[in-house]
């Protein structure tokens, strides 16, 4: 049976086996909750929220262009022309996702930035498990 973890365990599981590969999910997941960053349902508690040590991607619908870019800093760099509310949500037009899947390829987002397009990505692009 596989475990399928939050999102953030899935994160931070990437970014660390970088520097450790022996480190698994189950640790990171068993770290966090200890630590009282997540839920025993993998979600961020309100203490880790409000003291910015877990980032809240969630999008409400009919947000204002000010509000999504508070959500996701790494768009600023972009016209605004390249987004368009469909369906209650921000979306970006075909040039501006080719422009970043080139940066993304070639290395040229921070590590910050890159959380940002998994957390915007994550919600948009079809799921493999279908």
């Amino acid at each position: 049976m596989e475990i399928i973890y939050p999102s953030l365990i899935e994160e931070t599981y990437r970014y660390n086996k970088k520097f450790d590969s022996k480190i698994t999910k189950a640790e990171i997941y068993q770290h966090f909750y200890q630590m009282g960053l997540i839920q025993e349902n993998g979600e961020p508690t309100i203490e880790a929220l409000e003291k910015g040590y877990v980032k809240d991607y969630t999008e409400d619908w009919d947000i204002t262009f000010s509000e999504f870019l508070s959500i996701y800093p790494v768009f600023k760099q972009y016209n605004s022309s390249h987004f368009k509310m469909i369906e209650h949500f921000w979306e970006m037009d075909r040039t501006l996702q080719i422009e970043i899947l080139e940066k993304w390829e070639n290395d040229e987002f921070t590590e910050e930035e890159m959380i940002d397009l998994t957390a915007f990505f994550e919600e948009r692009l079809p799921s493999s498990d279908k």
